[in-house]
């Protein structure tokens, strides 16, 4: 058998750290994804609050039980706001202020994950 060389060597090591790198990067390509259809879930659930839609819509429930989910790190941080009453007296429109906080905390996540990626698609040096 044959002594490995020092550019075979090289080769091997450079195969294992682009596939890591590889991994990472689908890895944060992930996060991202999936912290933009949150984001887009919050939205969407946030509209629907300060309109004030009732959930007996299929569409409307499952908005309102994603974004439950969703916010359960962000609950009673801050208090909401209610204003007037909703057509069926049931369901008041409200300003969910931890929400918005969620939606900015997530979005600092999607930037990090996104610059991650950037960063490590950046070809190196020596």
């Amino acid at each position: 058998m044959r002594p490995e060389t020092s550019t075979q060597t090289e080769h091997r090591s450079r195969d294992r750290t682009g596939s890591t790198r590889r991994a990472i990067r689908f890895l944060a390509n992930a996060i991202f994804l999936y912290v933009v259809v949150v984001e887009v879930l919050l939205l969407i659930g946030f509209i629907c609050l300060v309109v004030g839609l009732e959930p007996a819509s299929w569409f409307v429930d499952v908005v309102y039980r994603s974004v439950d989910r969703t916010m359960q790190p962000f609950r009673g941080m801050f208090t909401a706001i209610e204003f007037g009453t909703g057509a069926n007296q049931e369901v008041r429109p409200t300003v969910e202020s931890s929400i918005m906080f969620a939606m900015i905390v997530y979005g600092i996540i999607a930037l990090a994950s996104r610059d991650l990626v950037d960063w490590l698609g950046r070809p190196r040096r020596g």
